[in-house]
């Protein structure tokens, strides 16, 4: 029986659970193991499936990228006479083993079931992964499809979209990958049915509990309002323990970030820091399961850590803030190199160097082209040249790393290619136009990165728009323009790109030519940053005891 509490305002008494539910995680091929066998259950006040198609593309995608998709909560050996319950289509009817209903998750349970768990009926709509553009589409499978055959007439150019029910039995997909396709393409499909089967799902399980109690369970998680995200749990739970004066949790680590003048890394990428720093998978660290003591070594060690990576970005890479790191990945990604390897080889800090700007130029770093999981995962103990040449590999051939800076068109501060020429633009140590100082870079985005530059120009003309056609520098009280005009200073306007030709069109209001001998300094500006630190013309040879020791 389940014990009451009484609610408040002369209400009912409200169930109350004898033993607290249990947190745990699970992959998904043994999930879809539990619900082959018929062992995962619907009760009966769960509604039917619902998604779309939308919702279920979007699913897939998110555990191939290694992105939280919520907690599943499930009621294990309910006693038997609870209300109806009900498999998935195609599992086994008559189940054997402990049993589990679902309370919260139904619609994701349905959708790992009906795109990995069963083989699609001829022309029902089935997701296929496009590995082409690393996109899930829905449409009807082919009968070769249907039949797991290999496709034919493929190539690197012209990669065959997988169907997502062969995802699940590594020997199907095996049989089914094309042999005429290049090593590391075959590898790409198999460590995207590996990333699928190995995602930990994160549960939490119910016991020695009735129907009621899962009922108001269901409820309030179904009607709380929103979630919270996983950083947030992470604060709400160790950051009540954990405390230094003003800062407490995750803000620890920012504090002495900050210190350095870095700005503040965003908390969800400070922990999945936190995580790959430990070795835990991402995502799967439940904060409930740290005491306060090991909370507090942990976010130590992490503090430490990432005042390595962040020395590292400033002083190595050319990253002076987290606002213009064009992509979160590499932070998280260098936590877990420096944890292990805290004074790397001086050719590493190098090699590192190159992965970040040709990854980034080459938009590697983020979005479809990889998985956070799966960087983390080239960062391997005791093989420290060898995670380093994982991490080149990723970022594709050299020759294919294009820079293209684009100056004279329509600028964002908030996307990676603006962030990566705003490292540029502050490469060149740029000045206060009215003091003649280097500027700040604390002070430059003490109200973040959307109030750092300022149209030279008036008028709605787009190329005002452009980085050609923006100044990098604090607020002013007067016009952009007049302030450019009034400067003498030449050392302070050629940190800014602005040269004597420059300021001789913008005198007589040559708007056209004022940008094109801006843009043309910055063009070379920019090719010169990325060049010199993408270095895609250099061998990307290990240090010299690990290349000997290859050779020998």
């Amino acid at each position: 029986m389940a014990e009451e509490t009484k609610a408040g305002n002369g209400g009912a008494a409200m169930p109350r659970m004898r033993t607290s539910a249990r947190a745990e995680s699970i992959t998904v091929e043994r999930l879809m193991e539990l619900v082959s066998a018929g062992r995962i259950r619907m009760p009966k006040f769960q509604r039917e499936f619902k998604w779309g198609a939308s919702d279920q593309r979007d699913l897939l995608d998110s555990i191939y990228r290694g992105y939280p998709v919520g907690t599943l909560l499930l009621w294990k050996n309910p006693p038997s006479g609870s209300e109806a319950t009900r498999g998935l289509r195609g599992a086994a009817p008559t189940p054997h083993g402990e049993l589990f209903l679902v309370v919260d998750g139904q619609q994701r349970i349905t959708t790992l079931w009906n795109a990995l768990g069963r083989k699609p009926e001829p022309k029902e709509s089935a997701l296929v992964f496009e590995m082409q553009s690393e996109t899930f589409r829905s449409r009807p499978l082919t009968r070769d499809e249907l039949e797991g055959l290999p496709p034919s007439g493929c190539s690197e150019d012209q990669l065959p979209a997988v169907p997502v029910y062969l995802l699940l039995d590594a020997a199907l997909l095996s049989e089914w990958v094309p042999q005429e396709l290049s090593r590391e393409t075959r590898r790409r499909y198999f460590e995207l049915g590996k990333q699928l089967r190995e995602y930990q799902l994160a549960t939490y399980t119910v016991e020695n509990a009735d129907m009621e109690v899962l009922r108001h369970v269901f409820g309030r998680v179904n009607t709380s309002g929103k979630p919270m995200t996983r950083d947030e749990v992470f604060d709400a739970i160790v950051g009540s323990r954990v405390v230094e004066g003003d800062d407490a949790g995750l803000q620890l680590i920012n504090a002495s970030i900050q210190d350095v003048g870095f700005g503040e890394i965003d908390r969800s990428t400070l922990l999945n820091a936190l995580e790959a720093i430990r070795g835990t998978k991402l995502g799967g660290l439940d904060p409930r399961h740290l005491a306060a003591e090991q909370a507090e070594i942990e976010l130590d060690r992490a503090r430490n850590v990432l005042g390595i990576v962040v020395g590292f970005l400033q002083s190595r890479v050319g990253v002076p803030h987290y606002l213009v790191c064009p992509y979160a990945l590499p932070v998280v990604v260098l936590a877990r190199f420096f944890a292990l390897f805290p004074q790397p080889r001086e050719r590493n800090l190098i090699l590192l160097r190159r992965w970040f700007w040709r990854g980034s130029i080459a938009q590697r770093l983020g979005g479809a082209s990889s998985t956070l999981q799966q960087h983390v995962d080239d960062i391997r103990e005791r093989d420290e040249d060898g995670s380093v040449q994982r991490l080149l590999k990723r970022t594709g051939s050299p020759e294919g790393v294009v820079v293209d800076p684009r100056v004279t068109e329509k600028f964002s501060a908030a996307t990676a290619r603006g962030k990566a020429q705003l490292c540029a633009l502050l490469a060149q140590s740029p000045r206060n136009l009215v003091t003649g100082k280097v500027l700040e870079i604390t002070e430059l985005f003490a109200g973040g990165s959307a109030d750092v530059l300022r149209r030279i120009l008036p008028g709605s003309d787009a190329r005002g728009s452009s980085l050609a056609g923006k100044l990098l520098h604090p607020a002013v009280p007067s016009n952009v323009r007049r302030l450019i005009l009034a400067c003498e200073d030449e050392g302070a306007l050629m940190s800014h790109g602005i040269d004597a030709t420059a300021m001789a069109a913008l005198r007589t209001d040559d708007a056209k030519g004022f940008l094109e001998a801006r843009a043309a300094i910055l063009d070379r500006w920019i090719r010169t940053f990325f060049d010199g630190r993408a270095e895609c013309e250099r061998s990307d040879d290990p240090p010299l005891p690990s290349f000997a020791r290859r050779t020998a």
